[in-house]
């Protein structure tokens, strides 16, 4: 996709003109900065705007314009309407109107601010200063307006152009510099814009945005040297509109595209300004759907609130995509102490009716312990004894806040006081809570301990009711993806080594069927049970208006379901390693077969704005095969498509042909997506392989479905062949023989390969 970052000036010049980064975004790659262009006039820059899609925009000035200002200067509230109505003032007009809006104000009343202002923190459209912003308003809202452009939130179209509002000045504030705007030596303002750009490579900022940024050298020179920041303002720019890309329909990061002030102010976007209330989660998310119900415009703790609950979306997208064990412990530990502000962290795990130390952390003593960077772990485990704050936690299966360890005698704290004595250390304000799996059972426990203040680091002080339901919130994800983890860890480990004993002897071949028999009867039995009472669990919520257990209802129930697929295809392939796989043939309606798959696959094509398109005569015929594991190689074929294309086509033709003789039928799978490099196509049919390391991590799955769909297809006589070519697309042909041969042979055809 292309991504414009536009740093606007209302009064474009050559010293200081309208600045565009053109950027392009790949989901599985990230933004790359190509330039940055100079735009010298309003008419040159309306020129731009109608330019041909699709392109996804973001823009550096304010789209709309305080309700309040608004409402007193009888302005429609439709932002169409309004900004048509303010151009008919001209500039002069509105900005003689505006001051005396400002100046009639109470004595000591602020200018009103936007709701996306007081979360940002940033300046009121209204401000007067040089009639900046007033102007840049005025100049910027009329252009996006004639551009026919769909303006989220103010103004959506139907159009393939997409133009949001961005605060490059967020981005930045993450690197803990200020605006590099104003006066400021060459040098210093140097420096500030190579932290910026230093920052943008660090993980911490992929973490956030969910991908990376691709600066050459001459680009980041650029930036560094231009003293005026229009470079640099424009890429950020272009990293916030490639984010609301990246998160997509229908909200693209913002919170509420139905709330009128929204609509009618705009909204800034950034991953820390983001969160969706429509479905809150919790009771932070309700707080803050409430805060912008009533139009509370004076609370910064709403603020903060917005920020820790999208970033605590992000930690769970995280959390559900790492594999190693080790590695999550920690990111759960890290995040929680980041969230928190906490000083240091435990996370124990209980097994065998103890809890085992996993991750122990203290900044200040600087102690990192366990994970994969920290040192061995030798401390003993914790006995199951109520006395113990972390065993009574797992026991009762409930928090607790301890303002003051020292002042608080239900529990024995003798083991952290001598700790203190020996390393002068002081233990004050603890918060535990129990992680709790889908079952509701306690897998383990995460302390956290003396909680900093934002101002002053150094001041401990108790953790704050709203942080212990964020911790709370950070738990039940964690305990989720461990448990995820672990059984998925386990499943894999389970496979290789049912690999090894086969080619080691039959008895060992025996024994892993025996196994098999056993898993898939242990762990399907449960996870089906799992999904079948959690959808009756969403049915008697729904009866009973319980709407705020939708959500985790169906987080449920979908990690159930995404597991037990896991599981399914991990079981697949150990069969058919076994030969255990049976075979079923019968004479298969070729369109009809097709039509079902298109309805199964049409939601998931729609998804990623793919259009789907089935060729399939409705004569195409029949044809001998096991019509399950047909459909099953289409559909995993079919999702493959859909995962790796955005906006794109995706289309299933079905042909006749005789080659040697012999009469096939064809399923061609034909997507405009990333493609595939040259040198993996190889490695596609691999079992638990794909093309990029990565993509396990952002699209799901084992790499297991091309594998087993290649075993399906030469167990019926037939194949897979692949055509591909990067960022245009991938043909995939499952050809299959019209007349299948003997099932004895089959079974010696699929072991011989």
């Amino acid at each position: 996709m292309k991504i414009f970052g536009i740093n606007f000036t209302e009064d474009p010049s050559p010293q200081r003109p309208i600045t565009v980064a053109i950027c392009d975004f790949k989901r599985n790659y990230g933004l790359s900065v190509q330039k940055v262009e100079s735009i010298h006039s309003i008419s040159e820059f309306e020129k731009f705007l109608t330019q041909k899609g699709p392109w996804f925009a973001g823009a550096n000035f304010p789209l709309g314009q305080p309700t309040q200002f608004l409402e007193k200067m009888s302005l429609p509230t439709q932002w169409d309407k309004y900004v048509k109505e303010i151009y008919k003032w001209k500039l002069s007009g509105f900005e003689k109107k505006v001051k005396q809006y400002t100046q009639k104000l109470p004595k000591g009343t602020k200018i009103p601010l936007r709701i996306t202002d007081i979360f940002a923190g940033a300046d009121s459209p209204l401000k007067a200063t040089n009639f900046h912003s007033v102007n840049r308003f005025f100049e910027g809202s009329n252009c996006l307006l004639n551009s026919g452009a769909s303006i989220i939130p103010c103004f959506p179209r139907k159009d393939n152009r997409i133009i949001i509002e961005t605060l490059p000045a967020l981005v930045a504030r993450r690197f803990k510099v200020e605006n590099s705007h104003g006066k400021k030596k060459k040098a210093d303002l140097e420096n500030i814009h190579k932290e910026i750009i230093k920052g943008l490579e660090t993980p911490e900022f992929e973490h956030d945005f969910d991908f990376k940024v691709y600066l050459d050298d001459t680009l980041k020179l650029k930036c560094v040297e231009d003293s005026n920041s229009l470079s640099l303002d424009a890429i950020l720019s272009a990293i916030q509109g490639a984010w609301s890309y990246h998160i997509g329909k229908p909200n693209y990061g913002i919170p509420d595209l139905q709330h009128p002030s929204i609509q009618s102010e705009g909204w800034i976007i950034d991953p820390i300004l983001a969160n969706d209330f429509t479905k809150p989660k919790n009771h932070f998310g309700s707080e803050l759907a409430e805060f912008i119900q009533k139009g509370g415009l004076e609370s910064k703790r709403s603020f903060n609130l917005m920020g820790h609950i999208q970033r605590l979306s992000n930690i769970g997208r995280a959390l559900s995509g790492e594999r190693n064990l080790n590695a999550l412990l920690e990111i759960i530990v890290n995040e929680a102490r980041n969230l928190t502000l906490a000083d240091g962290g435990t996370l124990y795990i209980l097994k065998d009716e103890v809890l085992n130390f996993k991750i122990v952390q203290n900044e200040s003593l600087n102690i990192f312990m366990g994970g994969t960077t920290g040192k061995d772990i030798t401390f003993p485990p914790v006995e199951m004894n109520e006395s113990n704050v972390s065993a009574y936690v797992a026991i009762k299966n409930m928090s607790v806040n301890i303002p003051d360890v020292y002042n608080y005698k239900p529990f024995d704290f003798t083991g952290p006081k001598k700790f203190d004595e020996k390393t002068g250390y002081r233990t004050k304000s603890m918060l535990v809570v129990p992680l709790t799996n889908h079952e509701d059972e306690v897998i383990g426990v995460l302390q956290l301990l003396n909680a900093r203040d934002v101002k002053d680091k150094k001041k401990v002080i108790p953790f704050s009711p709203d942080y212990e339901s964020l911790v709370e919130s950070l738990a039940s994800q964690a305990a989720v993806a461990v448990s995820n983890t672990s059984l998925i860890n386990e499943l894999q480990s389970a496979h290789q080594t049912l690999i090894v004993a086969r080619d080691r002897s039959e008895d060992a071949n025996r024994a892993k069927s025996n196994f098999l028999a056993n898993m898939s009867h242990e762990l399907r039995t449960p996870m089906n049970a799992i999904i079948g009472y959690s959808e009756m669990l969403m049915e008697d919520a729904e009866e009973e208006g319980l709407d705020d257990f939708q959500s985790d209802l169906d987080k449920i129930r979908s990690s159930g379901k995404h597991l037990l697929g896991l599981i399914n295809e991990i079981l697949d392939l150990s069969k058919i390693e076994a030969g255990k796989m049976e075979i079923f043939l019968e004479s298969v309606d070729i369109y009809k077969l097709v039509k079902e798959v298109e309805g199964t696959i049409h939601p998931l094509a729609e998804k990623g704005s793919n259009k789907l398109i089935i060729d399939c005569p409705e004569d195409a015929g029949t044809i001998e095969a096991d019509e399950t594991r047909v459909r099953q190689m289409l559909h995993n074929l079919l999702s493959n498509a859909c995962k790796f294309t955005e906006n794109g086509t995706i289309t299933l033709k079905v042909y006749r042909e005789t080659r040697d003789g012999t009469k096939w039928v064809n399923f061609d799978i034909i997507d405009t997506g990333m493609g595939i490099p040259a040198d993996s196509i190889k490695q596609l049919f691999l079992e638990f392989s794909q093309v990029d390391n990565s993509s396990t991590r952002k699209f799901g799955g084992t790499g297991l479905g091309l594998a087993i769909s290649r075993r399906f297809c030469l167990m019926m006589g037939g194949g897979i062949r692949v055509k591909s070519v990067v960022n245009e697309g991938s043909t995939f042909t499952i050809y299959l023989p019209v007349k299948v041969i003997q099932k004895t042979a089959l079974r010696r055809r699929a072991s011989d390969n």
